[in-house]
C-alpha cells in the first residue's frame, strides 16, 4: 500500500512540472530555449545578433533583409524550415523566418498593431507557393520583449499578410 502511495504522489508532482521548453544550440554556439510548438516535419531555431540590423536596399523596392553593423541594435532571427522529403523533388522546400530588430539598451515592453512600427519586424516565407513567397512587414499581432545583456525573451503572435505556418512564437535566445 505505501508503494502505491509513493508511486501515485510521485505521478501527481511529475505532472505538475511545467513544459520549459526544448533547448539546442544555435551555429552561433549559443543557447537557445523555444517553448512555443514548432510545425510538424521541420525544425525551429533562433539567433540574436548584437550590432547587427536590418538595412535598406536602395537598389530595389522590394522589402528584403540587407543585414548590416550597428553598434546600437540586436538582430534577432526566428526561422522554421521543413524537413525535405525521402524522395528528391525539385519544389520540395518551405521555410518561414521572422526578423526583429531591438536597441541594445535593456528594456521589457509590448507592442501591438501599429506599435509594431516601433520595432523593424519582417516575417519571410520561401516556398513553391506563387504569389505568396517574399518578405513582408508585420504590422498585425502582438510582440512582447524583455531584453537584457545576456539575452532576449521574445513572444510573438501575429497575422502575415499572406498563409503562414507559423503565427505564435515564444523563446528565449543567448
Amino acid at each position: 500500500m505505501k508503494k502505491m502511495l509513493a508511486i501515485a504522489t510521485m505521478a501527481i508532482l511529475a505532472s505538475c512540472n511545467t513544459t520549459k521548453g526544448v533547448s539546442s544550440t544555435n551555429w552561433l554556439g549559443k543557447v537557445v530555449t523555444i517553448k512555443s510548438d514548432c510545425p510538424e516535419n521541420g525544425t525551429c531555431t533562433a539567433t540574436r545578433e548584437i550590432g547587427k540590423s536590418l538595412g535598406e536596399d536602395k537598389y530595389s523596392d522590394e522589402l528584403y533583409p540587407k543585414i548590416i553593423d550597428n553598434p546600437e541594435t540586436i538582430l534577432i532571427h526566428y526561422e522554421f524550415d521543413r524537413k525535405k522529403a525521402d524522395e528528391n523533388y525539385a519544389d520540395d522546400f518551405h521555410k518561414e523566418e521572422i526578423f526583429i530588430q531591438i536597441p541594445t539598451n535593456t528594456f521589457k515592453k509590448e507592442y501591438n498593431n501599429e506599435q509594431l512600427q516601433d520595432v523593424k519586424l519582417m516575417f519571410g516565407r520561401h516556398c513553391y507557393c506563387k504569389g505568396s513567397a517574399g518578405y513582408f512587414k508585420i504590422t498585425e499581432g502582438t510582440l512582447k520583449i524583455d531584453n537584457s545583456e545576456n539575452k532576449t525573451k521574445v513572444k510573438l503572435t501575429f497575422k502575415a499578410p499572406v498563409t503562414q505556418l507559423i503565427d505564435n512564437i515564444e523563446f528565449t535566445v543567448e
